[in-house]
Order: structure tokens, then C-alpha cells, then sequence
């Protein structure tokens, strides 16, 4: 299968009233001209049973021939197709082409808008949002899906009693969890009487400092607050869930600061040593933190959340000699 392509058939549900119809083909989720912030699932309604086979193409690049008629996919799936696409960051084009045997039975198109992060202020206004917990699309999951949850299940640190790991279980499938998701307690966060079901009902710090107000206030007693932090903005460079990287980063360390600071890239940062390089800044351990192992990165000088001191140096010292004193102590 290709690179972009589709990675893998996922669960499947019985879906049985109508939605946005192009040709014969039902896209479930997302649907037509909407936006996502996550790769997790492409739902499409086949709305045949002679079709066999599906081949799925994002900006061009289609994927194998997907097997949809075979006795056993019916039984378990009937005209049901549910994938993990791979989006490209921004406006994506997705095909879709049905086969009966050998012959095409038709293709049909569909424009999706790929966001994620905190990327959303980039998205053109002829993509909308596209919630899936609307009653119209839940009506369809009810054949294999508990769409109904107690208050009790839904903060259940059960797997198998939780209702949102069925389809949500690929979010924890990274190395740094958040504690809340790790638990499945996703009624922590998530509130299925909001206005949008399972919205959060608080967003940046007014819903994380619901927990982490020892942090909250930790920041506020500095006397300066690092740009995202003092306007509440935690997701910025956290996931809420959890990522591949330390403390739930949306990126790794560097790579997160210099999508902000990109001046410093431009430049040898600190000093000029003899070989005209700056200090390094990665590549080598971290010697002020020798008990974790870790690598030199922005955060082995600045504090990223909030500091005494101008330019946020982890000893809160303004003189910058005593910072480099932390590792060059001769």
C-alpha cells in the first residue's frame, strides 16, 4: 500500500439513514468542503452490495485495491468503509474509485482541509467545521456502538467499559500520555450535555488550571510570563491528550520554539566560538540535567512558561555569567 495511502481498515459500523450523498458514495466523516484537525478516520458509505473493492486517493497518491465483498466483510462490515488516511497539511483531494470484479463502478470526489495544531487560522472559509456526535450521524453507530453513555461509563477507567475508546483508542498510541486520557476519563474534560456533544465546555487555561492550578499560580508569581502562557493559550504547545514527545509537545522542543523564535535560526545563538558556530543547541547531552540523560535544547536555558528574568534563564539570575556557570563551572 502507498505511502499515502490508506494504512489500515479500522472497526466498522452499521449506518443505516441518509447523509451528504456524491453519487453513490456516502462520505460520513469528514464530510464534503469541511476541515479536521486529526488523521484518524475516513467514514465513507458504500451504498451497494455489489461493490468489491475501494481505492482511496489523497492529492493523487491512491492506495491498493481495499477488499469490501468478500462474505466475512459483509457480515462484519456490510457497506461500510472506515480508514486512517494520511492528509496533507492543507487543502487535500480525495478520490474515490468503486470496483465490481474488475470494472470501475464509479468515482467520486471530495475536498477535505487538513489543520492540525494550531494551525486553524489558516483555513480558507469555504471549509467548515464537521462535528461527528450529531444526532443524525449517531443514529447510524447504534448498531455496534453504545452512542448513549452513562455518566458513570463515560468516566470509567475501564477499557472495555469506556465508550469513546472503541473509536478514539489510536490517540493514545503515543509515548507521553496525559494523565485524564491515559485513565480513559475523558468525562474530565469532555461534557455530553454541551451544546456541541462531548465539547469541552472550557478551553486553554480556564479547563487545564481546573487541575494544574499549583502551575497557574507558580507562573503568576514570576515577573515574566512567557507570550502563550499569559494569555491562557496551554495548547499551543500541548497536546491535551498526548504526543510522541516529552510533556505532551506538539513538536519536539526546538522544532516547537523555533516555529515562534525563528530568528534565532538565522544566526549562531549566544556566542561565536572559534569555529564562527554558535553554542550548540542540540546534538550533545545537557550537562546542567546529567540524571535524565537528556540532549542540549532550548529548555536547558530558558524556562518556557515564566522567569524573574528577561530573557527567562532557568536559574532566574540576571547575570547571564552565572547562567553559564550551571555547566562551565572553572
Amino acid at each position: 500500500m502507498s505511502r499515502r495511502g490508506i494504512i489500515g481498515i479500522a472497526a466498522a459500523m452499521l449506518l443505516a439513514s441518509a447523509a451528504t450523498a456524491f453519487g453513490a458514495v456516502t462520505f460520513i466523516y469528514p464530510g464534503p468542503n469541511t476541515w479536521v484537525a486529526n488523521s484518524k478516520h475516513l467514514i465513507l458509505k458504500l451504498n451497494s452490495t455489489e461493490v468489491t473493492g475501494v481505492k482511496i486517493g489523497v492529492n493523487g497518491v491512491v492506495s491498493d485495491l481495499l477488499v469490501v465483498g468478500s462474505p466475512e466483510y459483509r457480515r462484519a462490515f456490510q457497506d461500510i468503509l472506515i480508514v486512517q488516511p494520511v492528509w496533507d497539511r492543507g487543502r487535500n483531494e480525495v478520490t474515490v474509485e468503486t470496483f465490481i470484479g474488475n470494472s470501475r463502478a464509479e468515482t467520486v470526489q471530495a475536498l477535505v482541509y487538513f489543520a492540525p495544531n494550531a494551525e486553524r487560522s489558516s483555513i480558507p472559509p469555504e471549509f467548515k467545521p464537521y462535528p461527528f456526535h450529531l444526532p443524525e450521524l449517531e443514529a447510524r453507530c447504534v448498531g455496534c456502538h453504545e452512542m448513549t453513555p452513562s455518566s458513570d461509563q463515560a468516566l470509567s477507567t475501564l477499557n472495555k467499559e469506556n465508550p469513546c475508546i472503541g473509536c478514539h483508542r489510536k490517540i493514545l498510541d503515543v509515548k507521553f500520555v496525559h494523565g485524564p486520557a491515559g485513565t480513559y476519563s475523558c468525562g474530565y474534560c469532555h461534557n455530553d450535555k454541551a451544546a456541541q456533544r462531548y465539547a469541552v465546555t472550557k478551553r486553554e487555561a480556564a479547563l487545564c488550571n481546573e487541575c494544574h492550578s499549583d502551575k497557574s499560580a507558580e507562573f503568576a508569581k514570576r515577573k515574566y510570563i512567557h507570550g502563550p502562557i499569559a494569555g491562557g493559550m496551554c495548547e499551543v504547545c500541548h497536546d491535551s491528550h498526548g504526543s510522541a514527545n516529552y510533556a505532551q509537545l506538539k513538536a519536539p522542543i526546538n522544532e516547537l520554539c523555533l516555529s515562534c523564535h525563528e530568528s534565532i535560526k538565522k544566526t549562531p545563538h549566544v556566542v561565536r566560538t572559534t569555529t564562527g558556530a554558535g553554542h550548540p543547541v542540540s546534538g550533545v547531552k545537557d550537562p546542567s540535567a546529567p540524571k535524565t540523560g537528556r540532549e542540549m535544547s532550548c529548555i536547558s536555558c530558558h524556562n518556557p512558561h515564566s522567569s524573574d528574568v528577561r530573557y527567562f534563564f532557568v536559574n532566574n539570575a540576571d547575570d547571564r555569567l552565572l547562567l553559564c556557570q550551571m555547566c562551565h563551572n572553572k
